[in-house]
């Protein structure tokens, strides 16, 4: 037996056995993120490239707001904890970017303490962090790497990793960096 392609009845219309059609457009409300950096000039570049990427796919659906604060750790999670209560848009998602650098280790749990804390049903709080600087992120994009680097010699191994793509040397703040 063959469906009827009529549209129903309108008595019809409440009845238990006719389903809801599937055609209708569903608006979808796009998903706000804010992601702030404590650099103000790599990091944010580095997210900027990945924001176009998630665009490029994703076009609408998610709205990536990036903030170079220059600031660290508890400092940073205050003034981006101020940035969201005085925006008009509701985050989703608020990233702390950070370097864990010479801080104090109690400084950099507290950070993801206080993200939990302040986390609730509407907002989440995310604390990210690279163990010495951006540029370990980069380096890692091109190789596992099981050993103790200092920061000096990252620039040199992205370098080298970058010519093999003929590309120039790795040098700070450049915008192709993600």
């Amino acid at each position: 037996m063959a469906m009827s392609l009529k549209p129903p009845k309108k008595g019809d219309l409440k009845k238990s056995w006719l389903k809801p059609r599937r055609d209708t457009p569903k608006k979808i409300q796009p998903e706000y993120h804010l992601i702030t950096t404590e650099g103000i000039s790599t990091e944010p570049a580095y997210f900027q490239g990945v924001k176009s990427t998630i665009n490029s796919k994703y076009r609408g659906r998610v709205q990536l707001d990036i903030i170079g604060v220059g600031d660290n750790t508890l400092n940073l999670l205050q003034k981006v904890k101020q940035k969201v209560a005085k925006s008009s848009n509701i985050y989703k998602h608020v990233w702390i970017v950070y370097d864990t650098d010479d801080f104090p280790a109690q400084n950099i749990d507290k950070v993801v303490d206080l993200c939990h804390t302040y986390s609730n049903e509407k907002t989440n709080y995310h604390a990210l962090w690279s163990n010495q600087c951006i540029e370990l992120w980069f380096l890692l994009h091109f190789s596992f790497i099981h050993s103790d680097l200092h920061r000096q010699e990252y620039w040199a191994k992205l370098s080298s990793c970058l010519a093999k793509l003929n590309t120039s040397e790795y040098k700070k703040n450049r915008s192709d960096m993600y």
